[in-house]
């Protein structure tokens, strides 16, 4: 059976069923991706994006505690910030001692980008790459790679996101040059002039970038289902 979550009647709000217990909302309004825009004075919606951690039935903590990986599910509006899609910042997934972690990304309701970049670099994007996803679409988010995710629907997009219960989100590099190599809107691409060396955009398939498990059911189900292909997730000592 499907988690019980999905969108309000008006496709704006996530709303969850009496099972589904989450972590504190955390709201991303506008003045808080500021830093990150193409155009720091653009308009736009108020309420960017809303991210809920650990998102499970609660007779499924005990198993998520288990195999130390975290499910959350995010919320981006729709529209345009200026020329822009309404974008998530860039950030990098960082756990213990400053180690870069992979995650897995699964679209759940809508169209999306997800933006690739090399960390590590400074101030030069020597490798940029972008998926263009859409629901059901599961794509693995590789360790050394800083992301953003880009809703090029006109509705809310809903994506659910499972990572190691350690990891933490650094938008540093990001918030220092004003967001990503490369902005992406219905115009199209558009280097980032404040990276002093830039490369070419390389469009990748979704399923070229498929996790290890990414047959059958979704992203929820298959962490609890099979949670030895997810090992990669938390390569700690338990």
């Amino acid at each position: 059976m499907a988690l019980n979550i999905g969108l309000d009647a008006n496709e704006r709000l996530l709303t969850f069923g009496p099972d589904v217990a989450h972590g504190p909302e955390r709201e991303w309004r506008l003045d808080q991706v500021r830093p990150f825009l193409e155009n720091p004075d653009a308009d736009g919606p108020d309420v960017v994006a809303r991210h809920y951690p650990k998102v499970m039935r609660s007779r499924d903590a005990r198993r998520f505690a288990a195999i130390h990986v975290e499910y959350g599910v995010m919320e981006l509006a729709f529209g345009q910030l200026g020329m822009e899609w309404v974008t998530f910042p860039g950030h990098i997934h960082r756990g213990p001692g400053r180690a870069l972690l992979p995650a897995v990304l699964e679209v759940i309701d809508g169209e999306a980008g997800l933006y690739l970049q090399r960390a590590g670099t400074l101030d030069r994007n020597v490798e940029a790459s972008i998926v263009w996803i859409k629901t059901g679409d599961r794509v693995l988010l590789p360790p050394g790679y800083a992301h953003a995710l880009i809703n090029r629907g006109q509705r809310t997009l809903v994506a659910a996101e499972a990572h190691s219960s350690l990891t933490r989100a650094d938008f540093t590099d990001a918030a220092r040059r004003r967001g990503m190599g490369h902005y992406f809107g219905p115009a199209g691409s558009r280097p980032n002039p404040h990276y002093r060396t830039m490369t070419e955009v390389r469009e990748i398939s979704a399923l070229s970038m498929a996790p290890p498990d990414s047959s059958g059911g979704d992203l929820y189900h298959a962490l609890l289902k099979s949670p030895e292909r997810f090992r990669f997730l938390h390569p700690f000592s338990s």
